[in-house]
């Protein structure tokens, strides 16, 4: 270009469609049919158009006075000698195939969301900036948008477009050609720092190839705190289609109690072979433990294995040591347990009264003598009662001897919860 183009945004609905002839001859060359884009740092960087001509695919790497071209005429003049054959490197993409009418998620807005349209820059070089989810870039697409702008501004609802940053979207793709490349850019990254809530309500609107692609992007422990925000059928289905070590390593980060009542879900076969690959001997033989208490509506099954117990003569600033020491492997604590020297529950401190004391004094001089724990086969209906009595954030759960076999989080048994609360609400 002879001289510097200036920079104007074009969508991909005002290209796609559109006859190429050949500069020379003027002869029909067929029409363009998809843009190829490749991943850059923040904004992919388109590299070109796909020609259609029959069953035929052909690229060429149009420049921006042949995009202008496109959108003010509505046809491309290309040179003939510039067209290639259509090979896609790694790095690059089909817009048409991973974004046209395809399933995103809207990082910024934790949803997902249809693409009807894709935004570019088009200038020296071309971009791909913005993806269109609303309804607008859907007229635009059927030739529909001119002739309802009037009617639209009469009605006092002015069409407007629902642009979302490149740098917002996540695609979401089943195959793996595609989704690999894709979980390298920053909405992979974005993905991870958004709330486990947020990206449960996100999994569960995806079909069952896109949630292995959604998993993919995400690390371990994140996937474990989404896994124990979905219901049941999602988290087996998730589970059920990953292969055994990436299985393993997500389910070792997930609260015992949770990783035991999915393994529990699956064939026996499946979740031996899962089994085998936990890295942490401790954490496998708390789950199989877990695994083995089968009546749903006791304190067994309903227990955490993750809590922190100490010795009746641990100085409290040892105790406070092992908090830190233990915070990033346990979610949820909310008490330090005390035991005699015959492993006997005395106890539990809370960690406001642990800061507040001396760090020289023992701990079972602290601890008070007022005991409140459940044992293994206490019904539901009773630990539902003791939350509401004492208004607890966790009751542990003794066996016979009055050893702490586990910890019942009222968070993590909320949902078995909420019918006995609900009811017993009711009765008051």
């Amino acid at each position: 270009m002879s001289a510097k183009l200036n920079e104007v945004l074009c969508y991909m609905s005002q290209i796609v469609g559109r006859p190429a002839r050949s500069q020379k001859l003027g002869t029909y060359m067929g029409y363009v049919w998809d843009v190829v884009a490749t991943l850059g740092e923040l904004y992919p960087q388109v590299k070109g158009l796909v020609l259609r001509h029959r069953s035929t695919l052909v690229f060429y790497p149009a420049t921006g006075d042949e995009y202008l071209e496109l959108m003010t005429r509505g046809r491309l003049m290309l040179d003939e000698q510039r067209l290639q054959p259509l090979e896609l490197t790694p790095e690059d993409f089909s817009v048409r195939e991973l974004l046209w009418d395809k399933q995103i998620v809207d990082v910024d807005g934790a949803k997902v969301v249809r693409v009807n349209d894709i935004h570019l820059l088009v200038g020296e070089r071309q971009w791909l900036v913005h993806v269109d989810v609303g309804f607008t870039g859907l007229l635009r697409r059927l030739g529909w948008e001119r002739a309802l702008q009037p009617v639209a501004r009469a009605l006092r609802r002015p069409l407007a477009d629902d642009l979302i940053s490149w740098k917002f979207v996540q695609p979401v793709s089943s195959h793996a050609a595609l989704a690999e490349p894709i979980r390298l850019t920053v909405g992979a990254q974005r993905l991870n720092e958004l709330h486990p809530g947020e990206l449960a309500d996100i999994l569960e609107d995806l079909t069952h190839h896109q949630r292995q692609a959604f998993m993919a992007a995400l690390d371990a422990d994140v996937a474990a705190d989404v896994l124990e925000e979905t219901d049941e059928d999602v988290q087996k289905s998730v589970i059920e289609a990953m292969d055994k070590e990436k299985a393993a390593d997500i389910l070792e980060e997930m609260e015992p109690a949770a990783a035991a009542d999915l393994l529990a879900s699956l064939e026996d076969a499946h979740s031996e072979a899962i089994m085998e690959e936990f890295e942490d001997a401790e954490e496998k033989a708390d789950i199989a433990e877990l695994m083995t208490y089968e009546d749903e509506d006791t304190a067994a099954a309903l227990m955490t294995t993750d809590f922190i117990e100490v010795g009746e003569s641990t100085p409290v600033g040892e105790a406070l040591d092992r908090v830190r020491e233990q915070s990033e492997e346990i979610e949820a604590f909310y008490y330090v347990y005390v035991h005699d020297d015959d492993g006997k529950l005395l106890g539990a401190l809370s960690l406001r009264h642990l800061i507040q004391e001396d760090p020289l004094l023992q701990v079972g001089n602290i601890v008070q003598s007022r005991l409140v724990a459940l044992q293994m086969n206490s019904p539901v209906t009773e630990i539902a009662d003791t939350f509401l009595r004492y208004n607890f954030l966790a009751l542990p759960v003794v066996d016979e001897s009055g050893v702490l076999h586990g910890v019942i989080t009222f968070k993590h048994a909320f949902d078995q919860l909420l019918p006995h609360l609900y009811r017993a609400w009711k009765a008051d």
